[in-house]
């Protein structure tokens, strides 16, 4: 089997966990994000781009909608706090060549979004617009 590019989902929320994983193509291939392999059914590496297709998840309550998320944050300073806690990582790495937030914003059940359900920005636009740059 083979396939075009390795997708990782990966919702751990510590930087150091992150930086550490994706600081090497091997380290990546042979993390286990939620105890999942990142290749099954005789599929492997032969060089594709790796992406992280699904990590962030940050739940942060603003409005009366309920739901839940990966990790939790208590306020906007914390909010920021960790989505830069998430994002850095993925900046600095040397092998992940793309990468996709979740997400853009809350939903249903879940409230893991950098807007609210109702698309009001759960921080400074400003402040989430560097972060996502990586400034």
């Amino acid at each position: 089997m083979t396939t075009d590019l390795v997708t990782i989902h990966d919702y751990e929320s510590r930087e150091e966990v992150l930086k550490e994983r994706y600081a090497s193509v091997e380290s990546a291939l042979e993390a286990m994000p939620s105890n999942k392999r990142i290749f099954v059914g005789g599929a492997k590496y032969e060089g594709q781009p790796i992406l992280v297709s699904e990590f962030g998840g940050i739940s942060f309550k603003k409005s009366e909608w309920e739901g839940w998320g990966y990790s939790g944050a208590e306020n906007t300073e914390d909010f920021l706090n960790r989505l830069k806690a998430v994002l850095d990582p993925m900046f600095t790495s040397p092998v992940i060549q793309g990468f996709c937030y979740t997400q853009l914003t809350d939903v249903e059940q879940e409230i893991n979004g950098l807007l609210t359900y109702d698309r009001q920005p759960k921080a400074p636009v400003e402040q989430i617009r560097r972060i996502i740059k990586g400034e």
